[in-house]
């Protein structure tokens, strides 16, 4: 019995993904599910959008350029054409007293920022945040990132490049757990850029979502719980430290992209299945994924045009 135990407990040995990379995965894997506060969009129009939402992958056939939105019609329907306004309405302003002026639109730039892990990570589900963010850069029209010291080793797509002023790209190079950093160098050297007063600029994070279901995305703003997510408390924690995580406040937002998870709870099965290659059904969902991700960006930009 002793030899039989000894040898299944060899096996598992073999079987295990490398001590080296597991803290690069979720910390205390749990099912928060029970506690997930996660709402949707309902029809009021005059309200913000709610801190942390959840929106179904579209169907959308494609992706063009943004048009200047005018107004955010919420419903309780699962197709996120609504984000995006159609037909355009002319903005209306009440008319002014002489002591008045209307309400003026602030100029939005994003840096749109990717978590997961470099080679030979890169098509895992792990790294969903940088396949949502690849696709971003080809739906938007925008060169691939390519990598850039000043902003933190990571690589970088400009939009300014083609006219596209309000999107910046960035895909981390670190592994998962210390992404922090190079996203905080990253942040000064895009905030710093930014000298007009009438411009807002704000961070938005794509990572994988391991406690939701293939085919799902989140919205979260602000500092809130990692849920496990080793990358985002590498984030928020370094954030945080200097000062900027509070500063930001709702500028800060978060978007998760569902993966699933494994029947097991086992750190080791949990970890073998986010380092698992990406299905051709998963990574099908993740392209179409790509074009809900852009409705949602569209309406944070529509937020903030009206902060």
């Amino acid at each position: 019995m002793a030899n039989q135990s000894s040898a299944k407990g060899h096996q598992r040995r073999q079987n295990s993904v490398p001590r080296k990379a597991l803290d690069s995965f979720y910390s205390q894997p749990r099912d928060d599910s029970s506690n997930d506060q996660t709402t949707e969009f309902h029809d009021h129009p005059r309200r913000p959008a709610p801190r942390d939402t959840t929106l179904p992958f579209s169907d959308l056939s494609s992706f063009t350029p943004r048009p200047t939105i005018t107004s955010l019609q919420n419903t309780e329907s699962t197709d996120l054409s609504s984000i995006i306004p159609s037909p355009l309405r002319i903005r209306k302003f009440k008319s002014a007293s002489p002591t008045q002026s209307p309400a003026r639109m602030k100029t939005v730039r994003l840096l749109i920022a990717s978590l997961g892990n470099p080679a030979p990570y890169h098509s895992t589900r792990h790294s969903a945040g940088h396949i949502i963010l690849k696709g971003l850069a080809a739906s938007l029209h925008l060169p691939q990132p390519s990598k850039s010291k000043e902003f933190g080793n990571g690589l970088v797509s400009h939009g300014t490049d083609l006219g596209r002023p309000e999107y910046t790209l960035w895909q981390s190079t670190s592994m998962m757990n210390v992404s922090g950093l190079g996203l905080l160098k990253a942040w000064k050297a895009f905030d710093g850029r930014q000298a007009d007063n009438d411009v807002v600029t704000a961070l938005l994070v794509l990572h994988d979502e391991l406690e939701s279901s293939p085919g799902t995305v989140k919205l979260r703003r602000g500092e809130s719980s990692p849920k496990g997510h080793n990358g985002i408390k590498s984030v928020q924690s370094t954030f945080k430290s200097a000062a900027v995580l509070n500063a930001l406040g709702d500028r800060f937002i978060k978007i998760g992209i569902g993966i699933g998870r494994p029947v097991s709870r086992e750190r080791d099965d949990v970890s073998a299945f986010v380092l698992g290659q990406v299905t051709a059904s998963e990574r099908q969902k993740l392209d179409a994924g790509v074009h809900s991700v852009a409705a949602v960006i569209e309406s944070e930009i529509s937020r903030l045009e009206k902060s």
